[in-house]
């Protein structure tokens, strides 16, 4: 029996096919056995069509990588198209330009009201990490001082473990820190700590069994591949990632 038997997909892997052919694209991850997306754009659909597409080839809207600008200037316009869609998580993908203590304690301010007004409205907000966030100010990581100062219950943890790995930080004892708090989990490999390099999902260091046995004791709700690079053939890549990830056995 198989660890999972639901796998998502965060669909900056497919970012160039969705530019060339936006509904064929996710024709095909339906058709490969996605579960589900993870929009990281819209295409340029209104939310009524693209539900219709995601209906249409049986993949569900669990998430979306909303914008900085859209957070902070269109809130209600993102909730509400996001509320079409039946979204759960609006994640924040990235923050760049901090780089210490002061500057995680204004960015837990700046998205703490963000956050109540999404979970007002019915869904959940998280903050998704790159390697930055893993430098630390008088020993603590940044992003342990961004989630110590905001709300538990109302900005959850995506990790992208591919980044946490990058920056030296075992991924596996990162996530236990955050059991129940880390509900989306970013499946991206790393070949090894010295090249650093994305590889796909079986040809790295990265032990995505036990990162998955440890994810269902502590409440992790999504499982969602992100490859941001290429050896083959992007379509292949991301069949073989998730044959791989359902192919692991209990």
């Amino acid at each position: 029996m198989g660890l999972i038997n639901e796998f998502y997909i965060q669909l900056y892997s497919v970012r160039e096919e969705l530019r060339r052919d936006f509904p064929g694209t996710l024709r095909k991850l339906g058709k490969i056995g996605y579960t589900g997306v993870e929009f990281a754009g819209y295409g340029g659909y209104s939310a009524k069509d693209l539900k219709k597409l995601l209906d249409d080839n049986n993949l569900r809207p669990m998430g979306t990588h909303s914008s900085v600008e859209a957070l902070l200037e269109r809130l209600d316009e993102e909730i509400e198209y996001n509320q079409i869609l039946g979204t759960e998580y609006i994640v924040l993908p990235h923050y760049s330009g901090i780089s210490d203590r002061d500057g995680m304690l204004r960015l837990a301010e700046l998205f703490s009201p963000i956050a109540e007004k999404i979970t007002s409205a019915g869904m959940k907000f998280a903050y998704h990490n790159h390697n930055w966030e893993l430098a630390k100010d008088n020993g603590e990581y940044l992003l342990d001082i961004f989630y110590s100062n905001t709300d538990p219950d109302k900005v959850f943890a995506e990790l992208d473990l591919y980044w946490i790995a990058y920056a030296g930080v075992d991924p596996l004892e990162y996530m236990k820190k955050y059991a129940n708090r880390a509900k989306l989990l970013h499946i991206k490999q790393i070949k090894d700590y010295e090249s650093r390099k994305c590889v796909d999902l079986h040809e790295g260091v990265i032990d995505f069994s036990e990162i998955i046995k440890t994810g269902k004791q502590s409440g992790v709700e999504y499982y969602i591949l992100e490859q941001e690079e290429f050896e083959i053939d992007p379509f292949i890549s991301v069949k073989n990632g998730i044959d791989y990830i359902l192919g692991l056995n209990d």
